[in-house]
């Protein structure tokens, strides 16, 4: 008898950062400009910027910077 039931194709584990879904800027005065324009279009965002260490690039946050 055959079998009725269907496996589902095998996907290999492949890494997911969080920085897949971010915007990702190559400068910081990129990053830094586009922080600026959200913070004018939406005053009640306080945006900064970071260098990721996965991707190299650099995101957008709204946590504070840590001093």
């Amino acid at each position: 008898m055959p079998r009725r039931t269907k496996s589902t194709p095998h996907h290999p584990f492949r890494f997911a950062s969080n920085c897949d879904q971010k915007r990702r800027f190559d400068t910081e005065k990129k990053a830094r400009d586009a922080a600026e324009y959200q913070m004018l279009i939406k005053p009640e965002l306080e945006l900064d910027v970071y260098k990721c260490e996965l991707c190299g690039g650099w995101h957008l946050t709204r946590q504070k910077p840590l001093v």
